[in-house]
């Protein structure tokens, strides 16, 4: 792989880390199920992750402090959707014949997405069954405040 490869292939990486939608449903007061679709870039992992920090960023919205994950699905839905081809050769003629050699690569182009979801079960911090729950702040560092305010983490990459 060439440098400037490396260089598009990471530029790429990087915008599409940032790609996800999500979706969150109320289930009860204080219970929510929350579905993300990220970019193949993410992989199952940050898939995963992504969606456990929505769950904090939900938790605090709404109004609690911890959360404890009831339940947790995942599904790797990418696949190699087509290729480009890049054909590069040299063509020899000599009266009415000719010879051809060539080399051709391709390059695959990939789609779908990685999906998570989560069912979320929140508390507030004096709540009993508070003891075992992930706190939310903690769970989305010290910036929790802005990440909230943004309504969902920057990707699926930290």
């Amino acid at each position: 792989m060439n440098f400037l490869h490396l260089i598009a292939t990471l530029s790429v990486v990087t915008i599409v880390g940032a790609c996800a939608s999500s979706t969150t449903t109320r289930l009860a007061q204080n219970i929510v199920r929350i579905d993300v679709s990220a970019a193949p870039a993410c992989g199952s992992t940050g898939a995963r992750k992504l969606v456990s920090r929505m769950a904090a960023v939900e938790t605090i919205r709404l109004g609690y402090d911890k959360y404890l994950i009831a339940a947790m699905d995942s599904e790797n839905n990418v696949r190699i959707v087509g290729a480009n081809y890049n054909t590069t050769g040299t063509l020899n003629t000599y009266g009415n014949t000719g010879t051809y050699s060539g080399h051709t690569t391709a390059t695959p182009i990939i789609g779908g997405t990685q999906d998570a979801a989560v069912v979320a079960v929140m508390f507030k911090k004096n709540d009993l069954e508070a003891a075992n729950a992930i706190d939310a702040r903690t769970t989305l560092g010290t910036n929790w405040a802005e990440v909230v305010a943004k309504g969902k983490p920057n990707n699926c990459l930290k």
